[in-house]
């Protein structure tokens, strides 16, 4: 195992441990992913940068198994003593600092075999974590990239996209008008900025029903007609069920896209899925992926059951 750097010394000698990977659009054990591949990449991160509606939740507490948690889920927000509590009305802000996101994520990685990860913090329509965490740590230049999850919507749906890679001097200006264009509608102009940037677009968890017409309803497929030139990935998330990642593994496969895992974590445990790769720097790796070149890590921890 590849020795631990700084924050992470503790972890030097736990049993490196094993993983899936998904290559070609299908799974494989992977017993020593560490010694198979010199880097980890975690892509898809949330920290105190982030605000995010929790409007959501209003249909996980009307699922079976969450009614006996409701109650719980209510108390956990300190909100048990609102009657008929709508969560549109409540913002949640995730709870770890930028560099707080780099020690979980890299000390999560150690036993795998990684010396800490190449990290893209992507905060709702938000780049300022990233910055702080570039600035803060001239260390982890090369491995650290400045990004946003950019909100996007199309025919009445909302999509969300991982930009990683943003040019540090102009990353404002960069920032302001990917967020005008997309505020305003302005899709084609949105993904012409996108690829003049040279940035990492990866299309995060596309198959998230968040529209009027539901889960059979996404116009997921419309949105890649147009767009896709503009995409260089899609999303195997962190967060989302088996089923519908494995749907969108043949999404990608039908759209001759490669799929990167992202972690999607807001709250206290690492990403579940990551990347791997021998690129030394994230600029070098993203330019695999966007060569059509990637490989998913998945951790054992993504397949335990929903209880």
């Amino acid at each position: 195992m590849a020795a631990c750097s700084s924050g992470v010394e503790g972890l030097a000698h736990v049993r490196e441990r094993a993983c899936w990977l998904i290559e070609n659009y299908g799974y494989r054990r992977c017993q020593h992913p560490g010694r198979e591949f010199r880097y980890a990449i975690s892509l898809h991160n949330h920290s105190a940068y982030s605000v995010e509606n929790l409007a959501s939740l209003n249909q996980v507490v009307k699922l079976g198994f969450m009614q006996p948690f409701k109650g719980t889920l209510q108390r956990a927000f300190g909100l048990e003593h609102i009657p008929a509590l709508n969560y549109a009305d409540i913002e949640y802000i995730p709870p770890c600092s930028p560099e707080e996101v780099y020690r979980m994520e890299a000390a999560a990685v150690a036993p795998y075999g990684f010396d800490g990860v190449h990290l893209a913090i992507t905060d709702h329509d938000e780049y300022a974590g990233s910055l702080v965490l570039y600035e803060g740590r001239p260390d982890l230049r090369g491995r650290v990239a400045v990004g946003e999850e950019l909100t996007v919507r199309f025919d009445g749906h909302m999509f969300h996209l991982g930009i990683s890679g943003l040019e540090v001097a102009s990353s404002a200006e960069t920032h302001a008008r990917l967020q005008e264009t997309a505020r305003g509608g302005r899709l084609d102009e949105l993904f012409e900025t996108l690829h003049a940037t040279r940035c990492l677009v990866v299309f995060n968890h596309p198959l998230i029903p968040w529209g009027p017409g539901g889960e059979n309803h996404i116009p997921v497929r419309e949105f890649l007609t147009r767009y896709s030139w503009a995409i260089h990935a899609l999303e195997y998330n962190g967060m989302r069920r088996r089923e519908e990642n494995d749907r969108v593994l043949e999404l990608a496969r039908a759209w001759r896209k490669p799929v990167v895992g992202g972690g999607d974590s807001h709250l206290l445990r690492a990403s579940a899925t990551l990347c791997v790769s021998h690129a030394a720097t994230f600029r070098d790796f993203a330019g695999e992926v966007r060569d059509g070149r990637s490989v998913t890590m998945v951790k054992d921890e993504y397949f335990a059951p929903l209880r």
